[in-house]
Order: C-alpha cells, then sequence, then structure tokens
C-alpha cells in the first residue's frame, strides 16, 4: 500500500506559483499545473525495550546494539 493509498492529503501545493489550498481544484493554482498533496508528520514510534529484548533474545546479543543504532539513525533522517 502506497503512502497516498494508507492517508489523505491535508492540502495541495502548486510549485508553480507556490500556492497551498485545502481545496484540490481551488482557482489558486496554475491552469494544468501540477498539484502535489501535503500530508501531515506522523510521530516517530520506535521500538521498546522490551521489544529490542526479545528480539535479541530470540536471536543473537549483539542484535540489540544493532537495532538501537539503526533506529538512532532513522529517527536522525525523520526528524
Amino acid at each position: 500500500m502506497t503512502r497516498e493509498e494508507h492517508m489523505k492529503p491535508i492540502a495541495w501545493y502548486d510549485p508553480t506559483n507556490r500556492a497551498v489550498s485545502r481545496d484540490k481544484d481551488s482557482p489558486l493554482f496554475t491552469p494544468l499545473g501540477q498539484v502535489l498533496p501535503l500530508y501531515t508528520q506522523r510521530t516517530w514510534v520506535g521500538l521498546t525495550k522490551e521489544e529490542r529484548h526479545e528480539i535479541s533474545m530470540a536471536n543473537r546479543p549483539y542484535v540489540a546494539d544493532t537495532m538501537a543504532a539503526h533506529e538512532e539513525e532513522l529517527k536522525r533522517r525523520n526528524t
């Protein structure tokens, strides 16, 4: 499922004239211009310590450290 199918846009943006509107057919938009959907930013939800521990116990101890490093990188990229 794509992001567009999962979430509904909160507004629309016309990069040609930098107009933003909640109406996709707004008269502010350039005729025949490209209109892009805008979405709200979702809050980051990471793994809990318990979830990390469960996964590391099912695999190997170093997996928890690797997961934590990946989660930190993802958090950095998404903020």
